[in-house]
């Protein structure tokens, strides 16, 4: 019984973790590659918006799909802060174009196939597999928030807009 409690508790809570700048200077990288081919200016963007990476677990993961639809659904309140956003998943541009194609979301795909992007913002679950976050980036392109972990009860999207305070925004 008192495993039970401890294991649903680690399922509810685990893995969740709001980082506010604590961490070591880790940068973005300032360009990328998107699932399209597209060069996409990371640098630039930051600049002129506030810049949003939703990392997925693998291409796979349900979870993580929802939570881009769960997202999709919210842009109206995240364009009022002029949010921009950046996928970061592993697998091949192939997997990862599919993924985008079936979740719809406007914005670019970038395949981590080597984690080198992953391993740098210390994300790396498995050998095959990102650890889910939200990560807001600094103009500079260093980590401002991240926000770890994901499951079916806690998708992570309602404390990036509490983060954000969007909804306050004219």
């Amino acid at each position: 019984m008192k495993f039970s409690a401890i294991f649903f508790l680690g399922i509810v809570f685990g893995s969740n973790f709001d980082t506010d700048s604590a961490r070591k200077e880790i940068y973005f990288p300032a360009t990328v590659t998107s699932s399209a081919g597209k060069e996409i200016d990371v640098a630039a963007l930051a600049k002129a918006h506030i810049m949003i990476v939703i990392t997925i677990k693998a291409t796979w993961c349900p979870v993580c799909r929802q939570q881009l639809l769960r997202i999709k659904e919210q842009l109206g309140d995240f364009e009022k802060c002029n949010a921009s956003f950046l996928v970061l998943s592993p697998g091949s541009n192939e997997a990862v174009q599919e993924v985008k194609f079936n979740t719809d979301f406007p914005f670019p795909f970038i395949p981590d196939q080597n984690f080198s992007i992953a391993k740098k913002l210390d994300l790396i679950l498995s050998p095959e597999e990102i650890m889910p976050a939200i990560v807001i980036l600094n103009e500079d392109l260093s980590i401002k928030w991240m926000k770890e972990g994901r499951n079916v009860l806690n998708f992570g999207d309602a404390d990036l807009k509490e983060y954000l305070g969007c909804e306050n925004w004219i």
